[in-house]
C-alpha cells in the first residue's frame, strides 16, 4: 500500500483489460494541458493496433476524429493550460468539443481528478467500467501522486455505496458555464445511470469500500474515530489539521511541502508526532539525474491521502482534496474522496508507510526552528494574477468569425466587455492553434470586440490562450479559455483535413485507414506500406474495380466506415476544386453512391 517502487503511467489507465475495447470516457480534472489531452485518442488507437504502428499525421487525425465524440473532459474554467508548441497545430481545433468549462457551484473550485472509462467486448455484449481515482491533474506534471483503480461490471440493482458517484456524474452538466451538446449531455446521463449499478472488485487485502464528495450534502466526509492517524497533503490548513486530530488518539505523521508546514501555526505542528517532507535528493531517485531511462522523474509532492489505525483495521481515504480548510470544511469546493478498509495484517498500515520499504527512504524531518521567508511583493502579485484570472473566466466573451480582407483568410473578433484587471501591466491573447507570434494587446473596457486577427480557415477556433503580466518579473499567468464561436468557416473541418491530407497520397493511406479495422492498417495493406504503392498504382491504372469489391465487402461488414468516407468526400470537397482526392476514386465513389441508393451507408 503506498509503495512508491510501484509506479504506474497514465495511460496505463487506458488500457482495456484482456479481450474488450474502449467506448466511451468522462474525465474530470482541475487543470488540463491541450496537448496531453490530444495524446489519449492516439494512445487508444495505438492500442487497438497492439501498438504495431507509428503514430504519424494521419493515424493522429484519424484517432481524435475517430474517439473525439466519445471522451468528454470536465475542468475548471480558467486553469485549461496553454500548449508548448513551436509551430502551428490547428489539430488542437477538434479539442473544442471535448473540454467541456465548469465551475463549483460554491464559489471555489472544480478540483475532482476522476476517469470513468466504459470497455466492450468486440461483439457489444459484454462491458466493464473501469474507475480511476487520481491526486494528479491531466498535465504532464512530475510531482509524486496516487491512483485507486476500480474495476466492476453492471448488477441488476442500484448499489447503495455508489450513490454518491451517480450524484457527481449527474450533477457535472449544471456544473458547465455554457451550452452542452446533446450527446454529452447522454453520455453523462447514461453513465450516472450505470455506475450506480456496478458491482465493484475490490484491491487485494481490502473488504470495504466508500465514495465521498466534501463540499456536498448528503455526501460529505466524516474523519473516522481512530487510534493513530497519518496525513499526506501538500497544501495544509491550521482548523483542517485541528479537525482531523479531534478524531484520532495519536497523530503520528504529517507529510507535506516544506513550504505548507513553514504557514501552519507552531501549535499545530506540535500536535503531530512527525512532521516530514520529501529529501530534495527524492525528487531525482538517488541525487543524481538519471538518464538511463525515458520515464520522467517525479519531482515535488502532490499525493493527498489520510491514513486510519482502528484495531485490527487500517483505513485509506484518497482523492482530490487537500487537508485545506476550502476542500474540507466548507461548501465552496467540488471534490472526491474514495475510502478502502481492510485487516492491517494483510494491507499494511502507518508503520510500514514511514517504513524503509514505504517512503521512509525518501523523507526527511521538517525544521521547525527555521523561519520561513515571506516574499510579500511575490504573494500579492500572486494574488493580483489569480483574481484577474477569475475576472477574465467569468467575463461574458464570445467569439466572432468574420471575412478578412485578405482572400482565404478569416477575422476573429473577442466580443465583449473586457474587464478591468487590476494590477495586471500586460494581458494579451491568441489562438492555440498557432504560436504566441500571434499575440495581440487586449485592451480593458473596449466594447466593440478587440480583433485577434486574421487566420487561415483551419487555425480558426474558441480555444484562445491569454498571458496576463504583473510588475512582479516572475509571476504572471498562461491559460485557456473555450468561447462560442458565431460564424465559423464552414470550410474548417475541410481545411483542418488538407493540412494534414496535403495530396493524393495522403488521401489514398488516409482512405485505408477509414476501411480499415482500426488496427492502423487498411484492408489492402500488408503493413509495410506496399499496400498503399500497389493501390496507388492500380488507380492510374484505372483499374478501379478491386476498391469498388472492398468497399462492397466494408459495406456489409462495416457500413459505418462508408459514411466516414462519404462525410470525408463532402468535407474535402468543401472550399476546395478536389485536388487532393483522386479523379478515378470520385468516379468510383460516384458509382458506389448511386449503387448504393445515394444515400450514406
Amino acid at each position: 500500500m503506498l509503495n512508491p517502487n510501484f509506479r504506474s503511467l497514465y495511460t496505463s489507465a487506458l488500457t482495456p483489460p484482456p479481450g474488450m475495447v474502449f467506448d466511451e470516457a468522462i474525465a474530470t480534472t482541475f487543470s488540463m494541458d491541450p496537448a496531453l489531452l490530444l495524446e489519449v485518442p492516439v494512445y487508444l488507437a495505438l492500442m487497438a493496433a497492439d501498438g504495431q504502428t507509428d503514430p504519424d499525421p494521419l493515424s493522429v487525425l484519424e484517432a481524435i476524429r475517430r474517439y473525439s465524440k466519445r471522451i468528454t473532459v470536465y475542468v475548471q474554467k480558467g486553469r485549461i493550460q496553454v500548449p508548448q508548441i513551436a509551430k502551428p497545430n490547428p489539430l488542437f481545433g477538434f479539442l473544442e468539443e471535448m473540454v467541456v468549462e465548469v465551475r463549483a457551484p460554491g464559489g471555489g473550485v472544480f478540483h475532482p481528478k476522476v476517469w470513468v472509462i466504459r470497455f466492450v467486448t468486440p461483439d457489444g455484449h459484454s462491458l466493464i467500467y473501469r474507475l480511476v481515482i487520481l491526486t494528479r491533474n491531466m498535465t504532464t506534471d512530475k510531482s509524486w501522486d496516487l491512483s485507486l483503480q476500480l474495476e466492476g461490471t453492471i448488477g441488476g440493482r442500484k448499489a447503495k455505496l455508489n450513490k454518491p458517484l451517480a450524484y457527481f456524474f449527474k450533477s457535472l452538466p449544471g456544473l458547465t458555464t455554457g451550452e452542452i451538446e446533446r450527446e454529452r449531455l447522454d453520455q453523462v446521463n447514461r453513465f450516472s445511470d450505470e455506475i450506480h449499478r456496478v458491482q465493484w472488485e475490490l484491491p487485494e487485502g481490502f473488504d470495504e469500500l466508500a465514495f465521498y464528495l466534501p463540499g456536498t450534502k448528503k455526501f460529505e466526509w466524516e474523519p473516522p474515530v481512530a487510534n493513530r492517524m497519518a496525513v499526506i497533503s501538500p497544501f495544509c490548513s491550521d482548523e483542517a489539521l485541528q479537525a482531523l486530530i479531534k478524531q484520532t488518539k495519536a497523530a503520528d505523521a504529517l507529510i507535506s511541502r516544506p513550504e505548507s508546514l513553514s504557514g501552519l501555526k507552531k501549535d499545530t505542528i506540535e500536535l503531530f508526532s512527525q512532521c516530514l517532507h520529501l529529501d530534495e535528493a527524492a525528487e531525482t531517485e538517488d541525487g543524481e539525474e538519471d538518464n538511463s531511462t525515458d520515464q520522467p522523474l517525479a519531482t515535488g509532492l502532490h499525493a493527498k491521502a489520510y491514513l486510519f489505525e482502528k484495531g485490527w483495521n487500517t483505513e485509506i481515504v484518497v482523492g482530490s482534496a487537500n487537508a485545506t480548510n476550502a476542500a474540507l470544511m466548507s461548501e465552496k469546493n467540488c471534490e472526491i474522496l474514495v475510502s478502502l478498509a481492510g485487516r492491517r495484517s494483510k494491507v499494511g498500515g502507518i508503520d510500514e508507510l514511514l517504513g524503509d520499504d514505504g517512503m521512509g527512504e525518501y523523507l526527511v524531518t521538517f525544521d521547525a526552528t527555521k523561519e520561513a521567508e515571506i516574499d510579500t511583493e511575490r504573494q500579492q502579485a500572486e494574488e493580483l494574477i489569480e483574481k484577474a484570472r477569475s475576472v477574465m473566466s467569468e467575463a461574458e466573451l464570445s467569439l466572432k468569425c468574420g471575412n478578412a480582407l485578405k482572400e482565404n483568410l478569416w477575422a476573429l473578433t473577442l466580443i465583449g466587455q473586457i474587464p478591468s484587471l487590476d494590477g495586471i501591466v500586460s494581458a494579451t491573447a491568441w489562438p492555440i492553434t498557432v504560436t504566441r507570434d500571434f499575440a495581440v494587446n487586449i485592451s480593458e473596457g473596449v466594447t466593440d470586440g478587440v480583433k485577434l486577427g486574421e487566420f487561415s480557415a483551419s487555425s480558426v477556433t474558441g480555444l484562445i490562450a491569454f498571458e496576463l503580466k504583473t510588475s512582479h518579473p516572475e509571476v504572471s499567468a498562461r491559460f485557456v479559455l473555450n468561447f462560442p464561436v458565431v460564424g465559423i468557416p464552414a470550410e474548417r473541418n475541410s481545411a483542418i483535413l488538407q493540412t494534414v491530407i496535403s495530396n493524393q497520397d495522403g488521401f489514398i493511406r488516409y482512405l485505408l485507414l477509414l476501411l480499415g479495422d482500426g488496427s492502423g492498417a487498411g484492408p489492402l495493406d500488408s503493413g509495410t506500406g506496399s499496400g498503399v504503392a500497389r493501390w496507388l498504382s492500380r488507380l492510374a491504372a484505372g483499374e478501379d474495380i478491386p476498391l469498388l469489391e472492398e468497399m462492397t465487402r466494408t459495406y456489409s461488414r462495416h457500413p459505418e466506415r462508408l459514411a466516414e468516407i462519404s462525410r470525408l468526400v463532402r468535407e474535402l470537397s468543401q472550399g476546395s476544386k478536389n485536388a487532393i482526392i483522386p479523379e478515378n476514386f470520385l468516379n468510383l465513389w460516384s458509382v458506389f453512391e448511386s449503387a448504393i441508393g445515394g444515400h450514406d451507408a
